[in-house]
Formats: C-alpha cells, structure tokens, sequence
C-alpha cells in the first residue's frame, strides 16, 4: 500500500470468521483497522474516533441493513471512503449501493488483496469527491462575495446620499443580533438575519433626495414612493436569494406589522419572517434615538414605552420582552 500513513478502516461485519479474516490481513497489509459487527455500534465508534474507509457488508444483522448505514454514514461523514460487501445474488443492490453514494463495491467471498484494493481505491475516489466538492464551495463563496460586495456598494452609495442613514444599517445590525442572541439562535439563520439588516433599507436608493430630506410631511404621492423601498430592496438583493433565501423575505417584509396593517403585502402574525420582526424593534430604536430634521434624539427609555405600547399592533407581543431585556446593550444615542 502506497501511502503516506495507514489508512484507518472500520470493518462492520457480523460473520466472525469474515471479520478475524480482514482484522488479521488488512492489519498485515499495514492498514489500522478496527471491527464491530453492526452498524449501529458503528456510527457510535465514528463519532468518537476518525476514519478514512468503512468496510461493511449488506446484509448486516441487528436492525440496520448495510444500505441503510451507507446512507446515514453519506448524511454524517460524507467523505468517509465506503466499500460494501454483497454476495452475488444481491447485485441489484450493490448498484443501488453505489447510486447512493458507495465508493465500490465487492463481491463475496472476497480476499484481502482484492479488499485492500477495494480501499485504497474508495479512498482515491473520495479523496477526490471532497476535492470536487470543496472547489465548488469555493467558487460558489466567491460568487456570493461578488453579489454582496457589489450590494454592500450600494448600500455604501445610499448611507453617503443621505445623511440620517450613515451607519444607520450597521447600527439596525448590531441591535438585532443583540436580540437573536438572547433568543439563543442558530448561526446559519443569525448569519442570515445580520445580512438582512445591513441590507434592510437598500431600496432606499431609488427614492428621490427630495423625498428622503424632506422637512415637513410626505404627501399621499411621496409616502407611496417611501413605500416601494421594500419591493425595490428585495429586487436588488435578488443576487442572494441562491444563497441566503431569507434574506429577500426579510428586507421585503421588514414594515409588516403584527396587525397586518403594514406593507407591502399587508401580512401579520407569524407570516411576517422573524428576521423581519426583530429589525422593527431595532429600526423604531434607531429611529427615535437618532436626531432628525424635526425632532431631536429621544432616550432608550422614551423607545421602551414606544414598543411597549405597539406591542400586538405594530411589534410582536412575544418579542416584546426579548427587548425589554437587551436593549441597555444597544448603542447609546447622542442626546
């Protein structure tokens, strides 16, 4: 055997004399090689130790067939080398054996050599799934870096066209992961929540200055263009939604109120993305704690009593608390 360290095999196999019979020979051929005889004390040795190759026969005994195991070993350690065992009455099997992701497959009764083989061969085939599969993550990471780095320009051009919205973003941002913390959520979806919130009002950029700085109240007309930044921010982030679906909910829906009177679909309830939920609190905190052209910055207090009072109209009631106990870690306005 050629190669840089021996291979660590796992042999799954109830037929004692099959089992003795590879221990003794792959352990000769200068494999390291261990051995239970079904699979679930097999999936229970590999999360405990690494393995380069698992050898198991079909036809296990013990509640999991060998086909079954193949498929759970492919969801768990998917670029563990699998070489499956089969007699020859089932080779309708074994072909559905190598559909499901089985590097090779042998015939019984097979001899070390031809084992040995069989193992090395997996592992190259593996070895060079996991190289195909780690190129195309990498390209697909580089593709999504381009899209969000092209929106994180555009998102730079709006934060320099208006003035009230410089940081405004990274602020929104920083609130609502301070919440969905606290809410102990998961990384992938916190991941996607924290893009959504940087890029929450990047429709913004197709609404005219004279909209956006104005002093004195919108007209009908200019609240209607107001309105459209959600639909034209889930437009642009169109790019993301490959790679981060929830992201275009969020920024569509993130002026949806729990009542349902908010836009742009007039949903309420739980239909509104969670994302979109926490980013309400954040972007009403932001808002009232920053200095407008018709008002100056209010306190974090004077924004508990805002939300307090929306709770079950404008802000979900459940998310209520949530806020109640984090926002003393939101930054402070300048008052």
């Amino acid at each position: 055997m050629n190669s840089q360290r021996p291979l660590r095999i796992l042999i799954v196999e109830d037929d004692p004399d099959e089992t003795n019979l590879f221990l003794y020979g792959l352990t000769r051929e200068g494999f390291h090689v261990s051995a239970v005889d079904n699979a679930r004390s097999a999936l229970d040795r590999m999360k405990l130790e690494r393995f380069d190759a698992v050898l198991s026969d079909l036809n296990l005994r013990g509640g999991m067939r060998g086909d079954e195991f193949l498929r759970t070993v492919r969801r768990t350690h998917p670029h563990v080398a699998f070489v499956m065992l089969t007699g020859e009455k089932d080779v309708p099997t074994a072909v559905q054996a190598m559909q499901d992701g089985a590097d090779e497959y042998l015939l019984k009764p097979s001899g070390v050599a031809a084992v040995a083989d069989a193992v090395v061969a997996a592992r190259r085939k593996s070895d060079r799934r996991f190289e195909k599969e780690r190129r195309a993550r990498l390209a697909e990471h580089g593709d999504f870096m381009t899209q969000f780095t092209t929106i994180r320009t555009l998102v730079n051009t709006l934060e320099t066209k208006d003035v009230y919205t410089r940081d405004h973003s990274k602020k929104v941002a920083l609130c609502t992961m301070i919440m969905a913390r606290a809410m102990g959520m998961d990384r992938p979806r916190m991941r996607e929540l924290r893009i959504g919130a940087l890029l929450h009002d990047i429709g913004k950029i197709g609404v005219p200055l004279t909209i956006l700085h104005k002093e004195g109240s919108l007209t009908s007309a200019e609240w209607e263009v107001i309105k459209k930044h959600t639909t034209d921010g889930a437009h642009i982030v169109t790019p993301l939604a490959k790679y981060l679906p929830e992201v275009q909910r969020i920024v569509r829906h993130e002026h949806e109120r729990w009542d349902g009177k908010g836009y742009p679909d007039g949903i309420g309830g739980l239909d509104i993305p969670l994302g979109s939920r926490l980013i309400m609190i954040a972007d009403t905190y932001d808002a009232v704690c920053s200095n407008r052209s018709y008002r100056k910055a209010q306190t974090p207090e004077a924004v508990l009593q805002i939300v307090r009072e929306g709770a079950g109209a404008q802000f979900d009631p459940q998310l209520v608390p949530v806020f109640e106990a984090t926002y003393h870690l939101f930054p402070k306005p300048c008052l």
